[in-house]
């Protein structure tokens, strides 16, 4: 395989593997969400077809990154490195 090509589809994967851990991160921030709403456990694993300990698990996992992403947000907000896609939902 060429040089050009190998190193094409290896940027490929890596965007592509990027991309699946954001999706997962976003998943578990919305199961935390789910359960900050009033969901229960039980409730999120039969809708997901998964344990109940697997939504624990991401639960805590979906606080962890949430509270994480918060934190990035503020520091950024606090040196002023703001850009167009790290604002708040309101605009602010």
């Amino acid at each position: 395989m060429p040089d050009h090509v190998r190193s094409a589809l290896l940027e490929e994967l890596q965007l592509g593997h990027e991309a699946a851990v954001q999706a997962d991160e976003r998943d578990k921030i919305r199961i935390y969400l789910a359960t900050e709403q009033g969901l229960t456990t039980y409730e999120i694993a039969d809708e997901l077809g998964v344990t109940a300990q697997t939504v624990s698990n991401w639960r805590t996992r979906g606080r962890e990154m949430r509270e994480k992403r918060e934190q990035t947000r503020a520091e950024r907000r606090g040196s002023g490195a703001d850009g167009p896609g790290e604002r708040e939902p309101n605009g602010s």
